[in-house]
This record gives C-alpha cells, structure tokens and sequence, in this order.
C-alpha cells in the first residue's frame, strides 16, 4: 500500500436567521488529490460526500510506503491562501431555503415541510380572518339584534290583536242581531249606538291587525337586507384573506462569514494498494472507490 497526499478541507456552517425560523448547520468538504501547483482549487470539482470524516483512519496500513509532499502543500503562503479561497467558496455556495408569507407574517425554516408551512399560514389567515368579520360586521349585528327584538314584540303583539278583534267581531254580532230582534219586539230592546260603538272598535282591533302585519313585514324585508349585508361583507375579507394563503416567497438564507468554522484543512493521505502484475505495477484506489 501507499499513500499520496491530498488536500482535505471542511467546515461546520452555521446558518441562523430568527425572523424567518432558520437554525441549521451544515457540513461542507472537499477532498482534492489533483492540485495545481500554483494554488488554484476549482472547489466544486472536488466535492467530498463520502463516509464522515470522523470515523477517517488515523494510523497508516502496515509496512505502507507514502508519496513525496509537492507544492502548494509544503508552502505556508500558498496554503494560507487556499484556506481562505476555501472560506470564501463555503461562504458562496451554503445557503438553505426559508418560506415566507410576509402579509401573513408566517416563516418557516428547512426543518418545516411544504404542507406544515401552508397548514401555519391557513390557520394565521382564519384566525384573522373572524378577527375582522367580527370586528366589521358588530355594527351590522347589533341592527340585526335590534330589528330581531322588534319583530317577536310586533308577532306577539298581532297575536294579541288576533284575538281582540274575533272577540269584537262576535261582540258586534251579537249586538246587531239583539237589536234587530228589539225592533222587531222580541227581547230587550238595544239602542243602535251600542251596536255602533262596538262595530267602531271591531274596525279599530282590524286596523290594529293590519298595522301589526305591515310592520311585521317591513321588519322581515330590513333584516333580509342586513343579512344580505352581513353576507356580503363576510364574503369579501373571507375571499381577501384565502387569496393570502397562497401568497408565499422562498428565501435564500446565507451564513455569515464569522459562522463557518473551519475544522480540518491540510494534507490528507488517500491510500492506493499496489498490484503487481507480471512486471508491471499498478496503483488502485483503496479509498472513494466501490
């Protein structure tokens, strides 16, 4: 076996943003066994993404021989350099994506999915929702309450009125037909202004009856328009406020440079078994390969 030296660099990302729920760390690394030697690192290319680098052996394989150190990994300057291109690369390229729902002022971070996001920014929008039919429609409903109020009095009232005049009506009756047989000579005689009297305040209990009726009526047509009212303005802030629902923006949060940690960064030896075959040697990677 024998080792050549790569360059292993990664770092711990913290991304914080408390307005929009954001708390994550990241881990980003690369290993690069191809270096140039003037420094230059195109980091994308080298993408590590393999086992944690917490369980990478720590001892070489026995009686393993290791590759010679070139430049930049035996130049201070060079190195110093290539661990801030490096930071600058984690700083570019980590970002996580928030939601937002900024009239609802609903945020969500990475760890919220799509449907518990939405979910949130339903239950804000009903309960402001109801907060403003309640507010806009108390007006509206004390009318209501009012005109309500009226109408059992003006229906118990005909009730009443109902009754007094069939009670008059029989009075008048009874009248006429007592002083129809007075002037014929049967019975006591009924003078014709009793019989007046009493058909006056029959038509009286009749006018009671159909003023009661018309006001019943009026009363039914006003709250037909207040309910029609109350409907239509619960309607609009219902309509106003779903349409918010949907009214969601993504987010790129990024981290600031003073949260990247950079934790390893320097030389890696990446292990390659030698196979001899007839009088050929071959190098085979022993590490990243399946």
């Amino acid at each position: 076996m024998i080792y050549r030296p790569s360059l292993l660099a990664s770092a711990q990302v913290r991304l914080l943003d408390r307005k929009y729920g954001v708390d994550s760390e990241i881990v980003k690394s690369a290993l690069v066994d191809s270096l140039d030697r003037r420094g230059i690192v195109r980091w994308d290319d080298f993408a590590y993404s393999g086992p944690s680098l917490d369980k990478v052996e720590t001892m070489p394989g026995a009686s393993a021989r290791f590759g010679t150190i070139d430049a930049p990994l035996n130049d201070t300057k060079l190195m110093t350099a290539l661990q801030k291109d490096f930071t600058d690369w984690i700083f570019r390229n980590s970002e996580v994506t928030a939601r937002a729902n900024l009239k609802l002022k609903i945020f969500g971070g990475p760890d919220i999915t799509q449907a518990e996001f939405m979910k949130e920014c339903a239950n804000a929008a009903s309960d402001a929702r109801d907060a403003e039919v309640e507010k806009k429609t108390a007006a509206i409903e004390k009318k209501i309450k009012s005109i309500e109020d009226k109408l059992f009095r003006e229906e118990r009232e005909l009730q009443q009125d109902q009754a007094d005049l069939q009670n008059r009506n029989i009075e008048t009756g009874l009248s006429g037909a007592e002083a129809v047989a007075g002037m014929l000579g049967f019975g006591r005689k009924k003078s014709l202004s009793t019989s007046v009297s009493k058909f006056r305040m029959a038509q009286n209990a009749k006018e009671d009856v159909r003023e009661s009726e018309e006001s019943i009526a009026q009363y039914k047509k006003d709250l037909a328009v207040l309910e029609r009212q109350r409907e239509e303005v619960a309607a609009e802030i219902n309509d106003r406020w779903g349409s918010l629902v949907n009214e969601i923006s993504e987010v790129a949060i990024k981290p600031k440079k003073t949260d990247i940690y950079v934790n390893i960064f320097g030389v890696a030896w990446k292990p390659y078994y030698l196979v001899q075959s007839g009088a050929e040697t071959i190098e085979l990677p022993a590490f990243g390969a399946e």
